[in-house]
């Protein structure tokens, strides 16, 4: 069965990592998912950790990183004028996550909308990809696309699959998150039988809520309180010989870290319960 090897720094969203990182490392997981974003969960920035002390604290703790889900905002597909910016945030993020030792990055690009000229976005966000991928080529980091993404243009099997027929950079992989595959319900089997190989990384969380952009879901909720079949992902990806990192990207905000640390052990039981497998290092009750 499928096998979690990672776990994700957002559990602790508002927390430093200088909090996180030890209690990831007493809960016996090797490996370690970073996250940060332009809102919120400041873990890797100017008011977090720099590049050289979060290699120092990977060091200490005997933790491996495995990817950073990070976002400068989506901007807009449609809007010329967005794209230097957001590229530029990239080109200054990227060397500092080489020098992290991060080998994995996150990218989205264009926020979903109901505009007539959805293919002319989506041709937009390629030629953004394939510009911030080989400039990360450079640096030994791959690029991770979420996909779909209740929020991107590419929200969509269709969109998605459009967006790697037409990607000429090498550099650029898959990221399924089960908490937007919950709320969108598409085919698991084909859609990775459609990606194949680009299938890079997976993100584990519930969910439940519309499919739309209107952020009117609920896309934080720990494993077995939402509509999520975990065990039917698990089953999809043991089917495609999927063996690449997997993270818990369990999210909490405003709570006490005894209540984090209690919804993940109540999540990592009932991912265990539905079939997937952890290290005997990792330490849950439940």
């Amino acid at each position: 069965m499928a096998k979690i090897t990672a776990m994700s720094s957002l559990a602790y969203s508002h927390y430093t990592l200088r909090e996180a990182l030890p209690r990831i490392a007493a809960r016996g997981f090797g490996r370690v998912e970073i996250a940060t974003f332009e809102s919120y969960c400041f873990h890797f920035d100017p008011s977090g950790a720099s590049a050289s002390e979060l290699k120092l604290m990977f060091s200490e703790l005997g933790l491996s990183p495995v990817a950073l889900n990070w976002s400068p905002g989506l901007a807009v597909a449609y809007d010329a004028g967005t794209i230097d910016p957001w590229v530029d945030a990239f080109e200054r993020k990227i060397p500092e996550a080489a020098e992290a030792g991060i080998p994995m990055m996150t990218m989205h690009f264009g926020e979903r909308n109901e505009r007539g000229d959805q293919e002319a976005q989506l041709a937009t966000a390629v030629g953004v990809y394939d510009r911030v991928a080989d400039y990360a080529a450079r640096f030994g980091v791959r690029m991770v696309l979420e996909v779909p993404h209740l929020y991107t243009i590419h929200w969509s099997p269709a969109a998605v699959l459009w967006i790697f027929d037409h990607l000429s950079s090498p550099n650029v992989g898959a990221l399924i998150d089960s908490s937007h595959w919950g709320i969108i319900g598409y085919d698991i089997d084909e859609f990775l039988g459609r990606l194949g190989d680009k299938v890079w990384h997976i993100h584990l969380r519930d969910a439940k809520g519309p499919d739309t952009a209107d952020r009117h879901q609920e896309l934080e909720l720990t494993p077995g309180q939402g509509k999520v079949d975990f065990r039917k992902l698990a089953l999809a990806l043991d089917s495609v010989g999927y063996n690449a990192d997997v993270s818990t990207e369990f999210e909490y905000r405003d709570v006490s870290l005894e209540e984090i640390e209690h919804q993940c052990d109540l999540g990592l039981a009932a991912l265990v319960q539905s079939g997937w497998e952890v290290a005997s290092t990792v330490r849950y009750s439940g």
